[in-house]
This record gives C-alpha cells, structure tokens and sequence, in this order.
C-alpha cells in the first residue's frame, strides 16, 4: 500500500476528510521522496500534486515519486490553487497561523479545514521495509563513527577536533551528512545532555560523551557512548554502571503493545535505586526517522504505545552538575518478538 493511501484509509477510519494537502518539508520527502517542494495536494481521488517553485521545479520532474509535478509561477497564490481543487473539506497537516488564515479564506471559511498532523505522525511512526533497510545503514555509517572515535578519544584532543574526525569518517562512509551536530562533550561538559563542541581539551580522568548520527537516505541514526581518558574511579564506575545496566533493563521491557511510559520507568528504575534518580533529566527516549526525534516518545508522560515496525532510541543517562555524565544510546527496531538492535557492530557499548 502506498503512503498516501494509507494516509486516506486511516482519515476515514477516523471521520476526517479524505482530501489532504501537505505543507511541512518533512511530511512532504515521507510521501514524495523529494525535499524542496511547496506543497502536496492529495485528491480523494486521482493523482496527487506536487507544487514546486521554479528553482526546484527540474529536480522535483527527476527525483518525486508518484506525483504530478507542478510549477509554481512567481505571483500565484498557492492558497487559491489548492481551493480551486478541494472540493468540500480539507485536511492540512501543519501551517504558521497566517498561511493557515489564508488558506481558510480561499477555502471559505476555517470550518473547511481540519488539522491531520497526528495522522501522519501515527503513519510515519511505524516504518516499512524500504524506511527500515535506510535506518540501518544509517546505523553502519554511525558505528563507523563511533569506531573512530574510539581510536581518537584521548588526553590533549580538543572536542571540536574530535566531532571533526568523526563527521568525516562518517561522510566517507557514505553518509549524505550528519543527522545532527555531532556532541562530544568532555569533563564537566558532560554533565550537559546536548553539550557543545567547544574549545575545550579532554583532559585526564574525564568522562568524553560522543553523540553521534548518520543520514542516509533522508533517514537518520542516532548513537552515544561515554568513554573515560584514563581509569575510571569509584564513583565513575558506579554511574556508568548504574546507566549501563538501566540501558539493558529497558531494552529487555521493549515489544509491541507495550506502553512506552513502561519502558521509560525500567530504566528510571535502576537508575533511582541506584541513588542518582535526580541527574537522569531527560526522557528515555524518541521515534528516529526522517527526523532525529519523531514519535513514539518514551519519557514519564508518554501516552504512545509500541508497535511493530517503530524505531526509537533508549538512552538513559546520569548528569552530575560539576562532575560529569553518562549516556549509553543505541537505535532500536521494535519487532514482533521485542527489540533489534541496529547501532551494533563498533557502536556496542
């Protein structure tokens, strides 16, 4: 079955119109392949179209799937095309508020309009075959990353050079680039949870926090792992064992039909009886695809349950404010028996 009729079965099921049109860039490359057009106009019936601008319009004939491309004159109102074409209501995905008064104008009235954005959040969130086979090598690409942070990370390295280092075994790897800015993230820095590549040297002793990701594809992976320039102490091998063992307990509670707040309290779990309940200050968790964070979400306020098919990352973490930190972060399929692993390989922890 094709995205966008998945996408209309879904909006019956559900009472919602049946004519779409889709203006957010991501949601656009997830039905389209194709990631510089203006809009996506999806009839109840009959070929769905794509507007595209003049500098993009070439590219969008060569590379768009299943779509009539049209161009996008400079002076025409987009709105007022898509009106002439939507008969009755119209489902939209997401707008900035005034294109999306001015879209009701042309419809005639902001009655004619209905937000579907959870529809294609619900869709996108349980990945095919051809999604699942681009996150995995995402995912080779990372862990070549990550090998080479391995061999790097060291006392007298500056964290941006290390990032460097990183990003270009990653793009000769056959990345498309960086899923985000490379984190790596050293000493006290490493208590933040998105430390910057600052100018900072690792020195001796200090936990080095590497967060890392490829795209491939338009689809993306995501990876930590903390290393320590030197033998750890005590109190360090106490937090990354308290994370370590917090990782393998939320990894063991993922399967379908499993709420993902569960799987976010076993790792909180270890974590709290381990005394250090208060530095785990993120979610466990979040959907990887087109986007580094996309839906389900594991975290203590989550109302999504798993499915077969989602592919979400499980990273527990301790920040000490002053001392340092711990994130051990793997991309994970979700699969009818419970999880995969796919950042194996010089990504395991």
């Amino acid at each position: 079955m094709n995205r966008t009729t998945a996408l209309k079965q879904a909006a019956a099921k559900q009472g919602k119109p049946t004519n779409f049109v889709i203006f957010n860039q991501t949601n656009l490359t997830y039905f389209t392949n194709f990631a510089a057009a203006t809009a996506l106009y999806i009839p109840e019936q009959g070929d769905s179209t794509l507007y595209v601008s003049t500098v993009n319009y070439e590219q969008a004939k060569a590379e768009a799937k299943g779509v009539n491309v049209e161009l996008l004159k400079r002076g025409e109102n987009l709105m007022e095309k898509i009106a002439l074409q939507a008969p009755g209501k119209l489902g939209v995905d997401s707008l900035p508020i005034e294109s999306w008064r001015a879209l009701a104008k042309a419809m005639g009235g902001e009655e004619k309009l209905e937000p579907i954005n959870g529809l294609v959040r619900e869709l996108r969130s349980v990945k095919d075959y051809g999604e699942i086979k681009f996150i995995q090598e995402a995912c080779r690409i990372a862990g070549i990353g990550m090998q080479t942070a391995k061999e790097i990370i060291g006392v007298g390295l500056k964290e941006k050079d290390a990032a460097a280092e990183i990003e270009y075994a990653m793009r000769k790897a056959g990345s498309d680039g960086v899923a985000f800015d490379t984190i790596v993230a050293s000493g006290p820095t490493s208590a933040f949870p998105h430390g910057s590549n600052l100018e900072r040297t690792i020195c001796d002793g200090d936990f080095v926090v590497v967060d890392l990701g490829a795209t491939y594809k338009f689809y993306r992976s995501d990876c930590t792992r903390t290393f320590i320039a030197s033998k750890a102490t005590e109190k360090q091998a106490r937090i990354y064992d308290a994370v370590k063992l917090a990782h393998q307990k939320a990894f063991e509670k993922i399967k379908p039909k499993v709420s993902a707040y569960d799987v976010d309290e076993a790792a909180r779990r270890v974590i709290e009886q381990a005394g250090f309940g208060e530095f785990f200050v993120h979610n466990l968790g979040h959907g990887v695809g087109l986007e580094v964070h996309e839906a389900p979400i594991l975290s203590p306020d989550s109302k999504d349950v798993l499915a077969t098919g989602n592919v979400v990352t499980n990273e527990p973490g301790i920040y000490v404010p002053g001392f340092g930190g711990v994130r051990i972060e793997d991309t994970l399929l979700v699969t009818k028996n419970g999880a995969e692993n796919l950042t194996i390989g010089p990504c395991m922890p």
